[in-house]
């Protein structure tokens, strides 16, 4: 495949995104790839480093911004890898007082770097640990730059243990090349270039590249990445996060920083999922972490290929879905959209679009016992066989409410936004739940009405779709909780959210508590069922790669991947009497590609 349109696109893309690394980084760009960064003493301003690096020796009250909030730069000082201290030149260390130097130089590198070969084990070094949070066995697993991800990817997590002291390695300066638009003469940026890739997104351990390690060649397509959502920041902002709002004021709990460095924690920790050794069989945990393009293969870096356009149309996917499921709406909470027999009823917290959120697809289906209800096999977001284990046990005696939705709603076909949805015993309103009243602004109890299951309460009903890519049912907040929460932790395994039972508390995903965690939902769902998702003739990593590769003009693409999020299938609509807003979606995504750079058909 050879497409014209395609090449120029990605032509300016990446002249681009070379000019904003090159202009952020204070780095010149040879024709061959190489690089050459100006030098800086520690009371020099080094605008070539990134904030963890240029704070490294530096008090958290000053290391101080660029152009950023003053407290963001704070966490440069103490490890953080994510922004903004991965940007060059934006946090340094201020020269107000003399600097603070550590002893233990390798505090400024990753543990896959201070425990390289050349910098440790050939050396007769071992890699150990200074984190009360991580143990030496899992910093072994970053001696050789076997392993990118965590506690391998964290600043001064692991260091080399020598008999005499390991050398210092400096963090190396990143500069863009020809994976990310570099030239193959020096003057004719490298079009992009059909490819047979089938590599899944499970970051799986490999042989460092000669040339960059693989920790490297991961921050390296960070940065690239990043300059190209900070260029386009402003109307990203504007046209996907300041949604028209009730009484004119802007209540969207969704924010662009909240975006950019839960994306960002998202490609550095894997989530690590049960899955099969191809090989043996054997159960194996699998680390997955959301695409950007192919960090751990090809190190001939002089071939050209499409691995970064392929990233940034991910996370254009990503983040139409995110507009059309909620941003739009300007809401963490679910909205009571799916209008029966013209009514809007409150049941719908139940499950909208023929979908039931409880395991279950009639109320005759529901098992009583000891105060839950229990999973059966009636509904589209029940766990698959074999994966019972994960889904959550629904309390009766559960209460939840969502927060009110902040905006207006567009297909409600009212001025107004419904109700906000709620959950809790038959006892708390009178055994039946009625509908909601645009005329009046509240929900009437004239009668009881049923969502498309024939639900006529809210009983157990808490799990409807929270986050910015909408989590719905027993099964997918049971996961959540399985890998990110406090299932995870109990259980001995690694956990972004120890303290959360979202089993019990799934309203946690709204709350202010943790801010981001409405885009890390979103992510988790994105990382572990959408990019996985492999059925019939649809591999969605194939298909992605083929939409980019034949020049953006498959639209059934985009119709599949939203039938996945929205109903579990690649061939929409696949409920009876769901509604598939095609055109819309089709619209959002194409819009999201545009303001990302792209020239779309």
């Amino acid at each position: 495949m050879d497409s014209p349109s395609l090449r120029r696109q990605y032509n300016l893309i990446v002249l681009s995104i070379v000019a904003i690394v090159a202009a952020a980084s204070n780095v010149s760009v040879s024709s061959n790839g190489n690089s050459n960064s100006n030098g800086h003493d520690d009371h020099q301003r080094d605008l070539s480093s990134p904030g963890t690096t240029a704070c490294a020796n530096c008090t958290p009250e000053r290391c101080v911004s660029t152009t950023v909030s003053r407290e963001h730069c704070g966490p440069c000082a103490t490890g953080q890898p994510w922004w903004p201290c991965n940007l060059p030149g934006e946090c340094y260390c201020s020269d107000d007082a003399p600097l603070e130097i550590t002893v233990n130089r390798q505090e400024n590198l990753m543990g896959s770097d201070a425990c390289s070969t050349a910098a440790c084990t050939s050396l007769g070094g071992e890699c150990v640990t200074t984190s009360p949070n991580v143990n030496d066995a899992q910093c072994a697993d970053c001696e050789d730059g076997k392993q990118a991800w965590w506690p391998c990817n964290v600043l001064g997590a692991c260091i080399c243990k020598t008999q005499t002291e390991a050398p210092t390695l400096a963090p190396q300066p990143i500069a863009p090349t020809s994976t990310a638009g570099g030239t193959d003469d020096g003057a004719n940026p490298i079009a992009p270039s059909p490819t047979t890739s089938n590599q899944s997104t499970t970051l799986a351990p490999s042989e460092a590249p000669n040339e960059l390690t693989l920790s490297t060649r991961i921050r390296e397509g960070m940065l690239v990445l990043d300059a190209h959502i900070t260029a386009n920041k402003i109307v990203l902002a504007r046209e996907l996060l300041l949604s028209p709002s009730m009484n004119g004021a802007n209540a969207n709990t969704f924010t662009y920083m909240g975006f950019k460095e839960s994306l960002q924690r998202m490609i550095m920790t894997p989530i690590m999922v049960d899955g099969k050794d191809p090989k043996t069989n054997e159960d194996i945990e699998v680390p997955l972490v959301f695409y950007i393009g192919d960090m751990t293969t090809a190190s001939d870096r002089s071939k050209p290929n499409n691995e970064r356009v392929y990233g940034l149309v991910n996370v254009a996917l990503f983040l139409a879905t995110s507009y059309s499921d909620s941003l739009s709406n300007g809401s963490c909470d679910e909205i009571n959209s799916d209008v029966v027999d013209g009514f809007l009823p409150v049941s719908n917290a139940c499950g909208q679009q023929g979908m039931s959120y409880q395991g279950t697809s009639t109320n005759s289906g529901f098992r009583e016992g000891n105060n839950f209800y229990r999973q059966s096999d009636l509904s589209p977001l029940v766990c698959a066989p074999g994966d019972e284990k994960y889904a959550c046990d629904v309390d009766l005696n559960m209460r939840a409410r969502a927060r009110s939705p902040p905006v207006v709603s567009s297909r409600s076909g009212s001025g107004d936004a419904p109700g906000p949805f709620y959950c809790g015993p038959k006892t708390d309103y009178n055994g039946f739940t009625g509908h909601w009243s645009f005329e009046d602004n509240e929900e009437i109890f004239q009668s009881a009405k049923q969502n498309r299951l024939g639900r006529t309460d809210v009983q157990g009903c808490c799990f409807w779709g929270r986050g910015s890519v909408p989590i719905k049912g027993t099964c997918a907040y049971g996961k959540l909780n399985y890998y990110l929460g406090k299932r995870a932790a109990d259980e001995g395994r690694q956990a972004m959210f120890p303290d959360i039972d979202f089993c019990q508390n799934p309203g946690a995903i709204c709350n202010d508590k943790h801010p981001d965690l409405k885009w890390i939902v979103g992510f988790f769902r994105w990382i572990t069922e959408i990019q996985e998702y492999d059925v019939g003739d649809f591999n969605y990593m194939k298909q992605l790669r083929k939409y980019v590769d034949d020049g953006f003009k498959d639209s059934d693409f985009i119709d599949s991947v939203s039938g996945i999020v929205s109903q579990g299938c690649h061939t929409p609509p696949c409920i009876e009497g769901a509604q598939f807003l095609r055109e819309e979606k089709r619209a959002n995504f194409v819009k999201v590609l545009k303001m990302l750079g792209f020239s779309v058909p």
